[in-house]
């Protein structure tokens, strides 16, 4: 039988962040084929770029459902690069340390997060291609920043509804627009 700090065994059964999101701005699916553990890893990105939702379902040990609970609690609210810079030692040192035989559940969170980042960024890409497409036919709009789910633009023009139609054609999907605070 594995020794467990007491931490450990609090995360595995009162884990944190438990479930999907419902729209999430990153998704990842990992898994560790040395146990056959597998991880499904959601986040949600403000403003900000900060992780300011994030969300797990783990199929295996307590090591695995424990080290994901404890990676969300890690990361939530940090900016993106922060948080891609937990490391999985930081993840058993929250838990109060881990065997040496589970030391790779905690690598497995780690592995769904960078995951889940990279899904945000290529949805966030795919939002620009799609914008500098279209953008050369508006007069006025400038986007300051673009979101897999909205973009921010400096201020609301008479186009701005129509180029947000465009956009949601182009890419089969509705785009938030919010415009800058003065």
């Amino acid at each position: 039988m594995w020794k467990y700090s007491e931490v450990l065994m609090d995360h595995f059964m009162n884990p944190r962040n438990v479930g999907t999101l419902e729209n999430p701005d990153g998704h990842s699916e990992v898994g560790s084929p040395q146990c056959g553990d597998a991880m499904n890893l959601d986040i949600e990105i403000d403003q900000d770029d900060r992780v300011s939702d994030i969300k797990f379902r783990t199929f295996g040990c307590a090591g695995a459902i424990a080290s994901a609970s404890a990676l969300t609690e890690l990361v939530k609210g940090l900016p993106l690069d922060e948080a891609l810079k937990v490391k999985n030692s930081q993840i058993a040192e929250y838990l109060g340390g881990m065997p040496p035989e589970k030391y790779h559940c905690s690598v497995m969170g780690q592995q769904a997060l960078k995951a889940a980042v990279k899904d945000f960024r290529e949805k966030s890409v795919q939002v620009r291609q799609a914008i500098d497409e279209i953008i050369p036919g508006f007069e006025g709009i400038t986007v300051l920043k673009v979101h897999p789910r909205w973009i921010l633009v400096k201020e609301e023009s008479p186009e701005t509804k129509r180029f947000q139609g465009l956009l949601a054609e182009k890419l089969g999907r509705q785009i938030e627009l919010r415009v800058a605070a003065k």
